[in-house]
């Protein structure tokens, strides 16, 4: 497989093609939303950007320092650690979720396996968001919460 180079200027990927009401019916049936009120998907929708990637695009590098995180709209991507596959993801899956939230390293590479159409959300706008929207801190508790159990039962 080869693997592209990831280019997030927004004129490199931005792909407009969601109106907010879209933005909107999308992020409520995305777990990590799924419980907000109708004005809190409002101001969700309004920081994302839209971003789309070619296949075999790497869009997430292992070990490089995240301050976004990415949820896929349409397509499909590989999680994978070197040379080993973790999972794949499709429609309202996400992920860079952990970086975002400390601006660590990466703990695994992202890359696509078709065409894929994501939002982005920016750090510096999500951690408003989470001080400005309990629900969504406590959402995000509840999915890493879910995450780590995944990891731990796998790896025993």
């Amino acid at each position: 497989m080869s693997v592209g180079t990831l280019d997030t200027t927004p004129s490199a990927c931005v792909n407009a093609r969601m109106i907010p009401v879209d933005r909107i019916a999308f992020l409520q049936n995305v777990p990590l939303f799924s419980g907000m009120t109708s004005q809190e998907l409002l101001d969700v929708a309004g920081i994302v950007k839209e971003v789309a990637f070619p296949a075999d695009t790497t869009i997430i590098r292992e070990d490089d320092i995240g301050d976004y995180m990415f949820i896929l709209v349409d397509g499909e991507v590989m999680i994978h650690r070197r040379n080993v596959r973790i999972g794949k993801l499709r429609a309202k899956d996400f992920f860079g979720e952990i970086s975002i939230l400390d601006r660590g390293p990466r703990s695994a590479s992202v890359t696509t396996l078709s065409h894929c159409q994501l939002l982005r959300i920016d750090q510096r706008d999500f951690w408003q968001m989470l001080v400005e929207r309990n629900s969504l801190a406590v959402s995000m508790v509840k999915v890493l919460a879910q995450r780590l159990r995944q990891m731990l039962l796998v790896s025993v």
